[in-house]
């Protein structure tokens, strides 16, 4: 069993071509992004994102065609397979791979989309990764970034960007890029199958995330005085409307709040004790 070296840590590559990965080198890859501010472009290219990519890639012809994937989609993902085991097998030996190898083109595309400085807005981030895809040397990624078009079009769209933003905001990066847009889908899939919220639907912050709605208000109470001083003042974003302590938790649960509506957010506030995080400043 051929093996190659990465920091220091063995990588074994079977007599079929597929790498067996030591969790030693995972935690590793994990310690770079977090400790030394490496890249997670910089992490990739040194441990070789090419084979996730092109799995990916297969998974995605595999299912393209739902239940029923079409035999053109299937020898694809095979000729894919194939190719990077042949790939990995070159690597490994020490050899370079083949120039015409189907791979070639998919390593290029991937190097380029590595090279894309990523801004923190999904939206813009999504669309310039895209565009590396639509204009790159794969016809196959080329009809990948076709059909991600349609990604936007999404029940849940405004809520996949929206856990993007903050994954973005918790981590510096979209480390969990691809979980967070599996489980758009599958909630989008089970979102067509539910039957939709109508009318008036009355919930605290808590209830509403992972919810939208064509407009959203809200509502908070107002203080109770005894002349012109606050004795309590109960059902407030912040508790107390009271800026002294940590707000970043109510901050959040404000902004999932504002952000499930698809048209319009009315926030109805004491015009005398405006809450906090409407002030400026």
């Amino acid at each position: 069993m051929a093996e190659r070296e990465v920091w220091g840590f063995k990588i074994r590559t079977s007599p079929s071509g597929k790498r067996i990965w030591p969790s030693e080198l995972k935690r590793e890859a994990t310690r770079r992004l977090r400790e030394d501010g490496m890249s997670p472009g910089d992490v990739a290219a040194e441990l070789d994102d090419l084979d996730q990519l092109v799995h990916l890639m297969c998974q995605y012809l595999r299912g393209r065609g739902g239940p029923d994937p079409s035999k053109a989609d299937l020898g694809d993902a095979i000729r894919l397979e194939r190719a990077l085991a042949k790939w990995n097998q070159r690597i490994a030996a020490g050899r370079a791979p083949h120039a015409n190898s189907v791979i070639q083109p998919v390593a290029a595309v991937l190097y380029a989309s590595q090279q894309v400085v990523m801004l923190g807005d999904p939206d813009k981030d999504w669309i310039a990764i895209r565009a590396k895809l639509a204009d790159g040397a794969c016809p196959r990624l080329r009809a990948i970034a076709n059909d991600a078009r349609n990604v936007r079009l999404l029940e849940r769209g405004n809520m996949l960007l929206n856990t993007m933003e903050q994954n973005w905001r918790e981590r510096g990066r979209y480390a969990d890029a691809l979980d967070i847009t599996r489980l758009a889908f599958v909630q989008d899939h089970f979102a067509t199958t539910q039957r939709p919220e109508t009318g008036i639907v009355v919930m605290n912050m808590h209830k509403a995330k992972g919810k939208q709605f064509d407009e959203v208000i809200i509502f908070e109470g107002w203080p109770v005085r005894v002349g012109k001083e606050v004795k309590a003042n109960p059902d407030r974003i912040v508790r107390e409307n009271k800026g002294d302590g940590d707000l970043y938790q109510a901050r959040q649960n404000f902004r999932v709040s504002v952000t499930r509506a698809k048209s319009r957010t009315t926030i109805m506030t004491p015009h005398d004790d405006v809450c906090i995080l409407l002030k400026s400043g």
